[in-house]
């Protein structure tokens, strides 16, 4: 006769085991801000819709799914805003996704769970039994729609962006780690290729991503070992022919490569963040040239620097600037700091508070590219700037091109109206500085004048042009390697 199992405890107990193994599991397989599977759920999921669809021979798909500017967001509203900002695109994501599409991060009573969070403000999702990529690219694009409302955070609205990499099963890897590897190569494309869109990955992404992680390891070195140098171009006032003022231009001294512009390394910086070490460097670099300049008897003019949106969304960078200042001795309103529109339109708020506190330390501030962006004249009226620089775009086609010189026409005018110096750059021709000075543009920059070279050589032609004070009259530079150019 078979006796009845021993009771062991009160069946309450029974009941408080159970609920606290519920509460282990769901503290170690989900997370806590936004209720989603996390990292570890979603990888033993996906293990298990990749070993169904072997056996049925099926397509499947991951996805990785980023939100855009998500640094500048927390950056700016901080930890407990920007907790807000998350649980709102994630809620949107999570209700996007029909069960139907997918299963993801893990299954409950209630069916599949559909997205997980597997980093900050990165989400994972697997869609299983595709009929074909295109449902892939389908569901891509219902994500992206769902986000793309205003979420309101402390006050003010911020309209959130996704950018995805998609990877294919079986054709972009047969397990979990080669697709999860591979739909982040084709996310980190999708953000190079400007954000708010979706990529698919391909082999070719491969090579790219290699040769792109090996430009980021190289140029951590050359950080270390100080490999970055500047060059200066000059800016002439050509009511006499005078240098008015220089523009500090960072090269790389490759030990291979040789000499390498910034067109070869500023993009793999600005991804990885070193420009942040380099835009140091290249400020403290700028300011003591300028202060020996003035020490040899040259007269005193603004050098300016090109600053990135990853050097201003940094909280020291007011400091930075000021530090640059104290260890040259250089007095602040002999710098000018060149920034873009783009650095603007990512974070307009913030950026005018940091461009307020450094204009208060006497630094001048110029819209470089004016015209190439957005251009939004609020800018100009909300933004403390002291230059106006208009882009070579519109010089080129200077003084043939009827809508160009038009155009050019209208940013002196208002430059003027609105107190602002302006300066043309890439100014080549004769031609072309005859009509910008004719039109009351009489500060220029570019290969007319010179290029970008050494300072010995830039304080020669300085002094030559001391003797000369000819209006009209390019600096007869000497040839530069074509690799120094701008």
């Amino acid at each position: 006769m078979n006796s009845a199992p021993l009771q062991t405890s009160e069946p309450e107990a029974d009941a408080s085991t159970s609920d606290d193994a519920a509460l282990i599991r769901r503290l170690r397989c989900f997370d806590t801000l936004t209720g989603l599977p996390n990292r570890l759920l979603f990888n033993e999921q996906l293990a298990l819709v990749l070993r169904i669809a072997r056996r049925n021979g099926t397509a499947a798909a991951v996805m990785l799914a980023d939100i855009d500017d998500f640094r500048r967001i927390k950056n700016s509203f901080g930890h407990r805003q920007s907790d807000v900002f998350i649980k709102a695109v994630a809620a949107r994501i999570n209700a996007c996704l029909r069960a139907g599409d997918v299963l993801a991060g893990g299954v409950s009573a209630n069916g599949s769970l559909s997205v997980a969070r597997i980093s900050g403000n990165e989400f994972a999702i697997v869609l299983s039994s595709l009929a074909e990529p295109h449902d892939a690219q389908r569901v891509a694009q219902r994500l992206r729609e769902s986000v793309s409302t205003a979420v309101s955070i402390g006050g003010n609205e911020v309209f959130p962006t996704l950018s995805i990499g998609v990877a294919l099963f079986p054709g972009d890897g047969d397990n979990a780690d080669e697709l999860i590897q591979n739909a982040d190569i084709a996310l980190g494309q999708a953000k190079a290729n400007g954000k708010d869109r979706s990529q698919f990955y391909n082999a070719a992404m491969n090579k790219l991503a290699a040769d792109r992680l090996a430009l980021e390891c190289r140029l951590r070195h050359a950080v270390e070992e100080r490999e970055f140098f500047a060059v200066f171009q000059p800016r002439v006032d050509c009511r006499n022919g005078q240098l008015c003022g220089t523009e500090a231009l960072v090269r790389w001294r490759h030990p291979q490569r040789g000499i390498i512009a910034p067109a070869g390394f500023i993009e793999a910086a600005e991804q990885s963040r070193l420009i942040v070490p380099i835009g140091e460097f290249m400020l403290e670099t700028a300011c003591a040239q300028n202060l020996r300049w003035q020490h040899l008897g040259l007269p005193p003019v603004p050098v300016s620097v090109n600053v990135s949106a990853a050097q201003v969304s940094r909280a020291d960078f007011v400091s930075t600037v000021a530090r640059a200042l104290e260890r040259s001795g250089m007095q602040a309103q002999w710098l000018e700091l060149e920034i873009t529109e783009s650095l603007l339109v990512n974070d307009a708020a913030g950026a005018q508070r940091t461009f307020s506190a450094v204009k208060e330390l006497g630094v001048r501030i110029a819209i470089d590219d004016f015209g190439t962006g957005f251009s939004s004249l609020s800018y100009l009226r909300d933004f403390p700037f002291d230059v106006l620089k208009i882009d070579r775009s519109f010089i080129n086609g200077l003084p043939a091109e009827r809508r160009t010189s038009a155009l050019a026409c209208a940013i002196i005018y208002l430059s003027h109206r609105l107190e602002l110096e302006v300066v043309a750059e890439g100014v080549e021709t004769e031609a072309q500085s005859a009509f910008l000075e004719a039109n009351g543009c009489h500060l220029m920059q570019g290969y007319y004048f010179s290029k970008p070279v050494a300072p010995d050589v830039l304080e020669q032609f300085w002094r030559d042009s001391m003797r000369r004070q000819v209006a009209h009259a390019p600096w007869s530079t000497p040839q530069e390697p074509a690799s120094l150019n701008s």
